[in-house]
């Protein structure tokens, strides 16, 4: 049963909490379709739950950020829960907690965000909960009240990993706007038909108040992803809608369209040590419903764009080592007089201890419109059980 299961959900495996999408940086996505139909014959007894968790400890800091250069260690722990009713289907049940504080540099407002980064005050925290189930052999459903956007997509149009790379802004793919990792109650559709992939998903962060699900007053996210996979490439397109809630029509950051291209490709079975196994990019547009007028620097809700690079080599002086560097915008990019090209960078080097822990050492830099320039240096230890 152990080893079902393992079968059924080792997409999930990568990075953290992504079960069943496609990754593009090296799950074949052929398993898209066939990760159900590997257990249509299967005799073990259903429902079936397998339990993993993940804890990371995070030692670092930063300069640039006054008042605020220590050097900190905090912490991120998940919890997952992964049942199968029928050996085609998925409950995901997710608790995490954390001490990143929001406003410090790591935390989720900080000005050097970290992708681990997340805030309980030490207290478990329900984090994901949503079921995923085929409805044909070719479309596949996901549901549930707390969800990110991203559990819902088909692909992952990176091989960029998360659980490996530093900053959140890096983690876009490139599409800031377009893959905004927006966490809240979800619906998703995805088609899955020989390389082609196509989701369209619905994300609703007020879902669980009077505000309610695609109303005036909440706060809607739409997303439609078209993709193409095969083993050593992937190229994605994905629009976005969000609708931030504004009911008087006046400039918000949180109305817009989005547009977002992306495309990674796997060098397969090459053997030079100086040649990246990888190399995803991303670019998008953002147009918000309703621009500040006048277009100057001091207004913030106007077209943008938003770029990455990142770049892999796996197995560098050890197999399961792995060295990777990012660069890209740190925010969206407007095109006003006298604004600041913001700009990201990261690098790491994970050390796979053995199959279970490893660390990961990383220096990156971020340079924001009207801020200091921030840069820092982390060593992430992470345990797999």
């Amino acid at each position: 049963m152990k080893h079902s299961l393992q079968k059924l959900f080792s997409p999930a495996l990568v990075g953290t909490i992504m079960p069943l999408a496609i990754h593009a940086g090296g799950t074949n996505h052929h398993d898209h379709n066939m990760h159900h139909d590997s257990h249509m014959n299967m005799t073990d007894s259903y429902p079936s739950t397998m339990f993993m968790g993940k804890s990371t400890f995070v030692l670092g800091g930063v300069d640039g950020v006054t008042g605020k250069e220590a050097v900190t260690f905090n912490y991120d722990l998940k919890l997952m829960g992964m049942t199968s009713f029928t050996g085609e289907d998925m409950l995901m049940t997710a608790i995490r907690a954390g001490n990143f504080n929001m406003m410090d540099p790591f935390g989720m407002m900080g000005a050097s965000r970290l992708d681990t980064a997340f805030n309980s005050s030490d207290n478990l925290e329900l984090h994901k909960l949503f079921y995923k189930f085929p409805v044909s052999d070719s479309f596949t459903v996901t549901l549930g009240p707390k969800l990110r956007q991203d559990d819902l997509l088909g692909v992952k149009p990176t091989s960029f990993p998360d659980d490996e790379g530093t900053l959140f802004v890096l983690n876009q793919t490139g599409a800031n706007d377009t893959y905004s990792k927006k966490m809240g109650a979800g619906v998703g559709v995805t088609y899955s038909k020989d390389k082609f992939i196509a989701s369209t998903v619905l994300v609703s962060e007020n879902a669980a108040s009077n505000q309610g699900i695609l109303t005036k007053e909440g706060r809607d996210n739409i997303t439609t992803q078209l993709a193409l996979v095969d083993d050593s490439y992937t190229l994605a397109f994905a629009y976005t809608h969000s609708d931030g809630g504004n009911t008087d029509n006046s400039p918000d950051a949180n109305d817009y369209s989005s547009y977002g291209i992306n495309g990674t490709y796997n060098f397969l079975n090459q053997s030079d040590v100086l040649f990246p196994s990888s190399i995803s990019a991303g670019f998008g547009w953002k147009n918000p419903d309703n621009d500040d007028n006048p277009d100057t620097v001091s207004n913030s809700v106007e077209d943008g764009n938003t770029w990455t690079v990142g770049i892999l080599w796996n197995d560098v002086i050890k197999e399961g080592n792995n060295l990777g560097f990012a660069i890209g915008t740190a925010e969206t990019h407007r095109d006003d007089d006298g604004y600041d090209d913001p700009l990201a960078w990261e690098t790491f080097y994970k050390m796979q201890i053995n199959d279970n822990i490893s660390i990961t050492p990383s220096i990156f830099a971020v340079q924001k419109d009207g801020a200091d320039d921030v840069t820092g240096a982390i060593v992430k230890t992470s345990f797999k059980f």
